[in-house]
């Protein structure tokens, strides 16, 4: 069943990519390569042309690909990466080549147009098709929820003060390997007092403290699909600035999560978010978006921002994480994940969201 859809996938999003404009298509991203082809290496190509579309690794590789790519053809470079796209592009008479314009660098570009090739930019780059999750990456990412959820859940005793913030983050990477995790999307990020106010601050030495602000972020992965989520705590007393920031962050949240459906912009989205933090006073420290979408990477299109162009779709997958953050004070953040369904936006992180008060 996994190769066939992937077969299906590669079918579709190849006739997409052949618009007629060029004669042949490239696709570098290694991101891009393992959505079309199921390839979990470090090194590979695709060369996609209306005659034929091959899968081009390197030696290391040969044993893996054969085990993971079975719905395209496979070549194995025997001298360059530009040898071998100037070979097949000779073989198939392309003259024009569409390219990966983020991905291709000067020094490639240049090789390539001094072995005659012209290239353009792909009209409709593949991360576009990949905002639109299939049932079997939603599967993936749901997985990657649980795995995240399951380990903190594990280390969420720890979150008291005389705990070093490293302490915190290093058992919870630990946990999420050991539940099945094969990397991490990203470092856990556990933030204290009034390093809570630095939305990716790094975890350091600094023992937690009762009266702090306890941010923690962090994600697991799962068929190489990932998770993101963040939780905020307080250690100590339930009132004052921390509780009605805390809450004002959660009715942002809300308002967010509520606004998704399909066919409002993200921007709208963002707004609704926003508009509460602004209408609270605390606009000025609300400095990033509202989210972003989650897949092969942990931060991938659609942008759920101010600048964030397009509408939500059906079966996009993206975070709410509105935060407040107060120089020399601290910071609060929720995120959670959403799949935009028929019926709005399906929330699939599971932890609590009321204020967590240890």
């Amino acid at each position: 069943m996994l190769r066939d859809t992937r077969a299906a996938r590669f079918a579709s999003v190849r006739n997409m990519l052949l618009d007629g404009k060029s004669d042949a298509v490239l696709l570098t991203s290694i991101n891009n390569v393992r959505y079309l082809s199921g390839f979990t290496g470090s090194q590979a190509f695709l060369f996609l042309s209306r005659k034929r579309s091959f899968f081009v690794t390197d030696g290391r590789y040969e044993t893996q690909a054969g085990i993971e790519v079975g719905h395209i053809p496979i070549k194995i470079e025997s001298r360059s990466r530009i040898d071998a796209i100037a070979s097949l592009a000779e073989r198939y008479s392309v003259r024009t080549l569409a390219i990966e314009y983020g991905d291709v660098n000067m020094d490639m570009f240049n090789a390539l147009r001094k072995r005659g090739l012209r290239m353009r930019p792909l009209d409709v780059p593949v991360e576009r098709f990949r905002m639109i999750k299939d049932d079997l990456e939603t599967t993936s990412i749901v997985k990657a929820v649980r795995i995240a959820e399951k380990a903190f859940l594990k280390i969420r005793p720890m979150i008291r003060p005389g705990t070093r913030e490293v302490e915190i983050a290093l058992a919870l990477e630990n946990e999420i390997r050991m539940l099945g995790s094969a990397k991490l999307p990203f470092e856990a990020i556990v933030a204290s007092g009034s390093r809570a106010a630095l939305p990716h601050a790094r975890p350091t030495s600094r023992k937690l403290r009762k009266g702090d602000t306890v941010i923690v972020d962090w994600g697991a992965e799962w068929n190489g699909y990932f998770s993101d989520m963040t939780r905020t705590f307080i250690l100590g007393g339930a009132g004052g600035e921390k509780r009605r920031v805390y809450d004002i962050v959660l009715e942002a949240r809300d308002m967010a999560v509520n606004a998704v459906r399909a066919g409002v912009s993200m921007k709208d989205i963002d707004k609704s978010a926003r508009d509460r933090i602004d209408q609270a006073g605390y606009g000025q420290f609300f400095g990033h978006g509202t989210g972003h979408g989650v897949g092969l990477e942990v931060h991938e299109a659609p942008r759920v921002s101010m600048l964030g162009t397009g509408t939500a779709e059906l079966g996009m997958v993206f975070t709410i994480e509105p935060g407040i953050y107060l120089p020399g004070k601290g910071g609060v953040r929720v995120e959670d994940m959403v799949i935009v369904t028929a019926a709005g936006a399906k929330v699939i992180t599971r932890l609590p969201r009321d204020p967590e008060i240890l």
